[in-house]
């Protein structure tokens, strides 16, 4: 079932709908599998997938997929994969993968793999990969492997690759 309202925000609350597609969005109390939307505010509520124009909110709730056109704001939530045309900030939640195009402050939560111009790790936050040309790391909080780690394991994974197709080609010219 879609449901269209293009005239003012539409709050879904207590509710649950597998799909749904508005100009604004306040889910709270909810389930929703798939909301299309300008801009999204998810509260204490799970949803599937958010696509939003604007801006995505969520607090207290989560998701498999959140896509934002601009900025996205976790507060004790987080879910799979995180996508903003902006920037992005985790206060106390999680995400798999956080791919942003402006910058990233991740406070008391943290990211498997963050993809960004510019990461801000803050107390209590982590960070599993950074894939970033400006990393900051304030006290208290931590990233497994930075920037210069994975342009060394991605250069060690090519030598070791290319000296397997060698050994590979040359045991085929021997037999052959």
């Amino acid at each position: 079932m879609t449901q269209t309202d293009e005239r003012r925000p539409i709050e879904i609350t207590g509710s649950a709908r597998r799909d749904l597609e508005i100009a604004d969005a306040n889910v709270q109390r909810s389930a929703v599998g798939l909301l299309r939307t300008e801009r999204a505010t998810v509260s204490q509520a799970g949803v599937g997938a958010v696509f939003a124009r604007g801006d995505v909110s969520l607090s207290q709730g989560g998701g498999r997929a959140f896509v934002a056109g601009g900025d996205l704001r976790i507060q004790q939530g987080g879910g799979g994969m995180f996508l903003a045309g902006g920037g992005a900030e985790i206060d106390r939640g999680g995400v798999g993968t956080l791919v942003a195009l402006g910058g990233v402050r991740i406070d008391r939560g943290g990211a498997m793999i963050a993809l960004t111009p510019q990461v801000e790790v803050g107390e209590g936050g982590i960070v599993g990969l950074a894939l970033t040309p400006r990393l900051t790391v304030r006290p208290g909080g931590r990233v497994v492997v930075g920037p210069a780690q994975a342009a060394l394991a991605g250069v060690v994974a090519g030598l070791v690759a290319g000296g397997i197709a060698l050994l590979v080609r040359g045991a085929r010219r021997s037999r052959g």
